[in-house]
Formats: C-alpha cells, sequence, structure tokens
C-alpha cells in the first residue's frame, strides 16, 4: 500500500459497518469477519427485541448487547493499530533507509547486522513483508530450513496484491533446492563408497 484512504472516509466507513475500514485498508479476511460477526449480531438484536421478544429473557438480550458492543468496539480498536501501523510504515523515510541498511549488510556478509536491523523493522510493524521475506532469505542462506519457510509463507500471507510473489516463489524454490541437495550428499556420505567395485 503506497497511500492510505482519506481518515474521515476510512472512520465513517468502519463506524457505520465495522470492519469496512479493515476493507478498505487491505486487511479483506480481517474486515469481512468483523462484518459478518457484527450482521450475525445486528440479526439476533432485531430478532430478540423486533419478532420474537417473548422467547428471550431480559439477561439473554443483555448478553446479545454485550457482543454486539465488543464487536462493534473491537472493529474500531483494530482499524486504529492498523491505521498507525501503516502510517508508521508509510511516514518513515528511517525505515527504508534501515532497510537499505539491512540489504547492504547482507552485500557485506555481516549477516548478523542484516538480521538484527529486520528485526527491529519488524518490532516496529510486524507486517513489513520485506523485512520478512529478507529473513527468509538470510535462515535459507545460512540452512535453516524451517525458520526460512516459516517465514517465506509469512511473506507471502502478507504479500495480499501478489507484488512480491515471484521473489517469494524464487526463494521457496531455492531452499527446495537446497534441501534436495543437502539430502543427496547426506546419502552419499552414509554409503561412504560402497558402490566401489571390491577388488579380486
Amino acid at each position: 500500500m503506497t497511500r492510505m484512504p482519506h481518515p474521515a472516509l476510512l472512520w465513517t466507513a468502519n463506524l457505520l459497518v465495522p470492519g469496512t475500514g479493515l476493507v478498505l485498508l487491505g486487511r479483506l479476511a480481517t474486515g469481512v469477519l468483523f462484518g459478518i460477526m457484527w450482521g450475525l449480531a445486528l440479526a439476533a438484536l432485531v430478532f430478540a427485541t423486533l419478532v420474537w421478544p417473548d422467547a428471550f429473557a431480559t439477561d439473554r438480550l443483555g448478553g446479545a448487547v454485550a457482543v454486539a458492543a465488543a464487536v462493534y468496539a473491537g472493529s474500531q480498536v483494530v482499524l486504529y493499530l492498523r491505521w498507525r501501523a501503516i502510517g508508521r510504515h508509510l511516514a518513515g523515510d528511517g525505515r527504508d533507509d534501515a532497510f537499505r541498511e539491512a540489504l547492504v549488510a547482507t552485500l557485506q556478509g555481516r549477516l548478523d547486522d542484516a538480521k538484527a536491523v529486520c528485526r527491529a523493522l519488524l518490532r516496529v510493524d510486524p507486517d513489513d513483508m520485506e523485512a520478512t521475506l529478507h529473513l527468509g532469505t538470510l535462515a535459507r542462506q545460512r540452512g535453516r530450513r524451517g525458520t526460512a519457510l516459516r517465514h517465506l509463507r509469512r511473506a507471502r500471507y502478507l504479500d495480499g496484491d501478489g507484488r512480491w510473489d515471484f521473489e517469494i516463489g524464487r526463494e521457496i524454490a531455492a531452499l527446495t533446492e537446497s534441501g534436495r541437495s543437502g539430502a543427496a550428499s547426506a546419502e552419499a556420505r552414509s554409503h561412504g563408497g560402497s558402490d566401489e567395485p571390491s577388488g579380486s
């Protein structure tokens, strides 16, 4: 996301229908989930108060109101946290400078420094896709397959519009290839010359 929707549009939409603001920020699954929960809570309230009021005791009605209020408030809180995280991400030239520092450190072979920078970026914004992808690359270079795969899967999840799909796919392919060659060399070591013909 290169820029955020206008805050007035974002907050008005989310106040009218919880989850809409999250959809506008690119969090489709979370926004739709909040929208469905809000719709169900509202339908339950309408049913309880207008359609069949005799079937619901006062304490059950109070519980339904509490659930609806929790969904509504939760949607606003999640939107606020996501809005702040994206704002920090977009506002910071410092973030881009820090990521460039991680790339330079990687090219110079200072993998620990690159990893430290990426981890610092993720502390500021846990959804920083580039830092997550780079951590996957660093883990692959060090032969840590499980860690690399975890970071690459997370990067694929964060890459909602598929902009980094080629890079993520290339890293996963390199990881798979290194796994195959590692398994082949381990098998060759375990046989240790058993293929040589015995002398007569």
